[in-house]
């Protein structure tokens, strides 16, 4: 759907709950109850015919008897009853409404399920549902609990959102006692209406929440989902924890580390992450030092990095003579440092300062067990305002009874995170390195995609097919669809119809003895792709041949994949250490892998198996495709290159491509960047920048081709590289009310219409989207940008910002 009327649901002024009771068996009892102790500041209006009055204000018989609509409705009465007590909330003007009342998906009335009558009773009205089920929400800030929770929440700066009622019970009364607040606690249900992409892109742009955490059950919408996720995790930590392991387990990984988020696996690491999340700083690095006052414990933690594949880190010589210098100096196990068990608090405290000093240590791990010389709470006293100080994160443990409690509170009092085993505190450090391994990938600028395929081959095999009533192509059709898009192969291919025995269409191929010989000596990978009922098309890799019956050696990713994502798909297979010589040329078999899995919608099946690795390359022994019905375009969890709105355009007496912008547009957009004069930048940015920053640069040219589009203007300039002469981008909103655009032209290129060129390209795509608007804000200064709105028909207004004017153009006729 969208993030429409949502405010409404987390900061009305006004709740109603319908079903209002004294009875404490009663949800509505619970309801009431919370929402009046809760501090809500707005009007609370009881509804039961039952009542009088309810905790001392006034009850209302129905909905029609309030004294005016209200903001957000709370429904706790039986199934029946919902749909009409929405059509009667919408038509009063009701925007919003939680909906506790469970079993509606299964009753019926008047031979209609409940809960599509209570859909089409919302939609003429545009009111927004939560749930149905589920136990409702929390919005501490503005006061809010329209929920049955035992346990309410404190304010604070995470969103937890769970499709599970029994877990955010569970996560309440677990973050009461750790003292972690929330900015927004949401429990879904059924989640019918508002689903986890419309929070997702409310939480984005949310001000009063700096992280997220879900826990997921199910995606009812892959590519929303996806679009959703990737827009919030570029502006804030998102984690997740999927339950249920139906289907392809790794698929669900892709996704996550394709949005940027952080997957978890328990319960237990949710409770963590939560923590983690709450209070640890961002890493410079993966390298972290190990303090403890027991070689046991630090040997735990250390495992537990092993395990991983991680190292401790290395400090530097003289960070070591400094420690040497003390008396007594640390010692060094198994590269922990291990202070003693008679160790002062003022010890701990030296050792913890050279730590923070060395420049090779990006986050430090403390493990206190209590000892004569120094009881926990006093190490915590001391050592709690350095690691607050600290510019890099500190994470502690903290062991035993009592004292240990009053060490977590001090450090929890300072904002900083702690755990009670060293096991968890190592995890914790884990967690926070792939969450910005996986961050990374949204950021990282990807290296010149290789040619385009042949693709009208490649489609004519596979409609001479299907005319035919084949599914199951012949090993030969298959390897020439691979052919086609630039697969090397082991072997010429033969003629169609030819038998073993025929000659090879560009040779003799090898005898099979030779073949034997050369498939012995080469590294056996395995590609494949799958149709995944949620995700669409997945791409997997890892180990071949017989060895791969025998462990489950593989890694998936989404397409469309460029290099860098094809390497991380790579790297995350044990196989990949044997790889290093040939890494390049299998990312471009999985770059081209994912470009025919993008173009055949009828593939439902495509194995490669065994691809070689060896001294005669990266090629193709075998495979097998099997087509299917065609499947959408939106089947695909991300949408690909739009090659569609690819344009030729005249232009001053020469030919310009005006197409939407590509990662691989990177290295001409920075010069392209560079060729901007400052008073253009300022224009455009409202700030003077010398030069784009990395993590600037990937969302100015990755970007999310179902929320948003860029075209460029390019040609090939004077040296044969590609050159970028202007940029015309919009992002719409959830919605697809309003999309913000800006545009820029080369410096030396303005007055010549090329503005012109670029908008109305813009104006078409986003017209033809069924966009009501464009709107972007510019200096007063600006007056070419002005000129331009106004010969599209639009209008120029003044901001409520001082030099600053607002730019409107619609779209739609209605």
């Amino acid at each position: 759907m969208s993030i429409r009327n949502l405010c409404s649901l987390f900061e009305p002024g006004s709740v109603a709950v319908i079903g209002a009771s004294s009875r404490p068996d009663r949800i509505g009892y619970t309801v009431l109850n919370n929402m009046a102790e809760c501090g809500f500041a707005g009007a609370l209006w009881p509804v039961n015919p039952k009542y009088a009055e309810l905790r001392g204000v006034p009850c209302y018989h129905r909905v029609s008897a309030l004294p005016r609509a209200p903001e957000l409705a709370v429904i706790c009465t039986p199934p029946e009853t919902v749909p009409g007590l929405i059509a009667e909330l919408g038509a009063r003007g009701t925007r919003a409404a939680v909906v506790l009342t469970p079993g509606l998906s299964e009753a019926r009335s008047g031979g209609k399920n409940l809960r599509q009558a209570m859909l089409d009773a919302a939609r003429p009205h545009r009111l927004r549902i939560l749930g149905p089920g589920g136990i409702g929400l929390l919005a501490p800030h503005a006061g809010l609990n329209a929920s049955m929770a035992q346990v309410g929440a404190q304010p604070g700066k995470i969103a937890f959102v769970s499709q599970s009622g029994m877990l955010m019970a569970a996560v309440l009364d677990w973050a009461r006692q750790q003292g972690i607040g929330f900015s927004r606690v949401i429990s879904l249900g059924e989640g019918t209406d508002i689903d986890m992409g419309d929070l997702l892109d409310f939480l984005a742009g949310d001000s009063d929440t700096t992280a997220i955490v879900m826990h997921m059950e199910s995606v009812s919408n892959a590519r929303k989902f996806m679009s959703a996720a990737r827009m919030a995790a570029r502006g804030k930590p998102v984690i997740v924890m999927k339950a249920g392991r139906e289907g392809d387990d790794k698929v669900i990984d892709a996704a996550i580390r394709r949005a940027g988020m952080l997957r978890v696996y328990s319960s237990a690491d949710l409770f963590d992450a939560v923590e983690t999340v709450a209070r640890a700083r961002p890493l410079r690095g993966e390298r972290l030092a190990i303090i403890s006052n027991g070689g046991s414990l630090g040997q735990l933690a250390d495992d537990a990095l092993r395990w991983r594949g991680v190292r401790q880190a290395t400090l530097s010589a003289p960070t070591q003579r400094r420690l040497e210098q003390m008396k007594p100096a640390p010692m060094v196990a198994q590269g922990t440092l291990v202070v003693g068990g008679e160790a002062t608090p003022e010890r701990y405290a030296a050792v913890l300062d050279a730590l923070i000093q060395e420049p090779q240590v990006d986050a430090l791990l403390l493990i206190h067990a209590p000892s004569t010389a120094a009881a926990s709470a006093d190490v915590a006293r001391v050592l709690a305002p350095m690691a607050k100080a600290a510019s890099k994160s500190v994470l502690s443990c903290w062991l035993g009874g009592a004292g240990a409690t009053v060490a977590r509170e001090t450090f929890a009092e300072a904002g900083l995170p702690c755990y009670d085993t060293p096991e968890k505190a190592t995890r914790a450090f884990l967690q926070i390195a792939q969450y910005q391994r996986n961050q990374a990938l949204l950021i990282e600028v990807p290296a010149q995609a290789p040619p385009a395929p042949e693709r009208s081959a490649a489609r004519a095999i596979v409609d001479a097919a299907l005319a035919q009533g084949i599914t199951a192509l012949s090993r030969e059709d298959s390897q020439a669809v691979l052919a086609a898009y630039g697969i090397p192969l082991a072997a010429p291919l033969r003629r169609r119809g030819e038998g073993s025995g025929g000659a090879a269409a560009d040779g003799a191929a090898p005898a099979d003895g030779e073949l034997r010989s050369n498939v012995r000596s080469d590294i056996q990978l395995r590609v494949a792709v799958r149709i995944d009922p949620v995700f669409g098309p997945a791409i997997s890799f890892g180990q071949g041949g017989p060895a791969a019956l025998a462990v489950d050696d593989r890694a998936v990713g989404l397409p469309p994949l460029n290099m860098v994502l094809a390497r991380d798909v790579v790297a995350r297979t044990r196989v990949a250490r044997l790889l290093a010589d040939h890494s390049e040329a299998i990312c471009r078999v999985l770059i081209q892998v994912a470009e025919l899995a993008v173009d055949i919608g009828e593939l439902a099946v495509l194995e490669i198996d065994p691809l070689l690795a060896g001294a005669g390359g990266v090629r193709v022994q075998d495979a097998r495709i099997e087509l299917g019905p065609r499947r959408a375009e939106a089947s695909l969890a991300i949408r690909p290159y739009p090659q569609e709105l690819e344009q030729d355009v005249a232009w001053q007496g020469e030919t310009l491509l005006l197409r939407p912008i590509r990662p691989e547009d990177a290295p001409a957009h920075l010069r392209f960047f560079a060729a901007l004069h400052a008073d253009d930048v300022r224009m455009r940015f409202f700030t003077a920048m010398r030069e784009l920053p990395p993590a600037q640069l990937a969302r100015l040219t990755q970007i999310d081709y179902d929320r948003a589009m860029a075209f460029i203007a390019t040609r090939s300039g004077a040296d044969g590289q590609p050159e970028t002469l202007g940029v015309v981008r919009a992002v719409a909103d959830p919605d697809n009310q309003r999309a913000e655009f800006a545009i820029v032209v080369r410096s030396d290129l303005k007055g010549k219409g090329l503005g012109v060129v670029l908008f109305e390209k813009l104006v078409a795509y986003f017209r033809e989207r069924g966009t009501r608007e464009l709107w972007g804000e510019t200096l007063s200064e600006n007056t070419g940008m002005q000129r331009l709105i106004k010969r599209f028909g639009g209008t120029v207004t003044p901001s409520a910002e001082p030099g600053v004017v607002e730019l409107l153009l619609r779209l739609q006729q209605k």
